[in-house]
Formats: structure tokens, sequence, C-alpha cells
């Protein structure tokens, strides 16, 4: 699968995966009963924009905290990787993380985490968006939620039969 695409409930905007990016994210599958959880941010060339391409993920690092059922990022390690991909053009516009579950979803403290991460950036977002890796299946199960400014917590649908080539095409022409 060389992409996957993720639209908001109101079909309004859309997230592209690129093939590097989800490669990354996979390797860190749960699919061992001894693998702790992983995670990092996501980040795209367009923060500000209605499609956003994610063609960069970062993390984990070495010194973040990981267990069977929790990942806690090291603050400086994540801030130093924002500052580099910074450099390169990149925006920081989520938070990936693996579950142990086949059809992942956000506990508690992930919510928590999302919505601090969104408070820290002030006005400068709208939403934040936490992405999980599910643990079965030769694609493993992606699910895909935003914190809003407003309050509200929504759930992204993958379409499937959407040519993700038409999209990267137009991503390509901004």
């Amino acid at each position: 699968m060389k992409y996957r695409t993720f639209f908001s409930p109101d079909r309004a905007r859309y997230i592209l995966f690129t093939e590097s990016a989800l490669r990354h994210m996979y390797g860190y599958a749960q699919r061992k009963w001894y693998q702790n959880e992983a995670g990092g941010e996501i980040y795209s060339p367009t923060p500000y924009s209605s499609s956003l391409l994610v063609d960069v993920v970062v993390g984990p690092h070495q010194r973040d905290r990981r267990s069977r059922h929790s990942f806690n990022p090291d603050v400086e390690s994540t801030t130093q990787a924002r500052n580099e991909q910074f450099e390169n053009g990149r925006h920081a516009i989520g938070l990936w993380h693996t579950h142990p579950e086949s059809q992942p979803h956000p506990s508690g403290p992930d919510r928590k985490t999302t919505e601090d991460y969104l408070r820290a950036f002030g006005n400068n977002r709208e939403r934040y968006l936490t992405v999980i890796i599910g643990n079965r299946g030769e694609v493993p199960a992606i699910t895909v939620w935003s914190a809003e400014k407003c309050g509200n917590w929504l759930r992204w649908g993958e379409l499937h039969d959407h040519p993700a080539e038409l999209l990267m095409a137009e991503l390509s022409m901004r």
C-alpha cells in the first residue's frame, strides 16, 4: 500500500500518509506480547491547508518512557526533533503511537496528551491529530482522531476508493 488517506467527518479536509511515513509507523506495531508502545510526532509541509500531506514521522526516541500499555515521549528529544523538522519546512500536526489492539481507540491519557499539545500551540492550530497503529493484519489498522479547538473530538474515516495518486498530484501543485 503506497498511500493511505483519511477524511474529516464533513469530508472538507483530508490527510494523506506517504509510504515512507506508513512504513515507519508499521515497523513499531505491537504484534508480539512483549513489545512496548512506541510513538512520536507526524509532520506536514502544509499545516494550514485542508489537504495535509504527512511525509515525515519521527519517534520513538531513546529516552521515551514506554511500556506495553503506555507511551510517554521525552520532552527534550521531541522538542529537538520538532525544531529540526521546522528547519526542513515541516510542521508538527499530530502525534502517533501504537496500541496492543486490533482496532485502536484513544485512551483517556491519549486524549489528554493530544489536547495538551493543541493548547501548547495557542492560536497557531485549530486541531491536533492523534494517529494510532493497531497490531493485527499485514497492513495494520490505523485510526485517526483530531482534538478540535472548540473542544470536540472527531474520528477521521479512511477512504479506500479514492485514488491517492490524484491527491498526491493535487498536493504537489501547491
